[in-house]
């Protein structure tokens, strides 16, 4: 079992894929590893990422997807928001 992940933008836009794109969650559903090769996740990316979740199977609704989309955005924000100091100058 590996816990590689994709990089967070790459993770976002599978995910927005999956929430929003019909056609695309069916050609994840029949091969999860050319739907991936699809939005330009590499050869090396997808052969570190764990076996079983590459296996074809059927998605969860994608509400929940977009749910979780929505979520990681919004780590995401919040873990560059927390460096972003604001100067103000009178």
């Amino acid at each position: 079992m590996s816990d590689t992940r994709l990089p967070k933008a790459q993770e976002l836009n599978l995910m927005h894929k999956l929430s929003t794109d019909d056609a695309y969650r069916s050609r994840f559903e029949k091969s999860p590893t050319d739907a991936l090769k699809e939005i330009g996740v590499s050869d090396s990316d997808i052969a570190a990422l764990d076996p079983a979740n590459l296996k074809p199977g059927t998605l969860a609704d994608k509400d929940k997807i977009a749910a979780a989309h929505k979520q990681l955005d919004a780590d995401a924000l919040g873990g560059h928001a927390c460096m972003i100091f604001p100067l103000m100058r009178l």
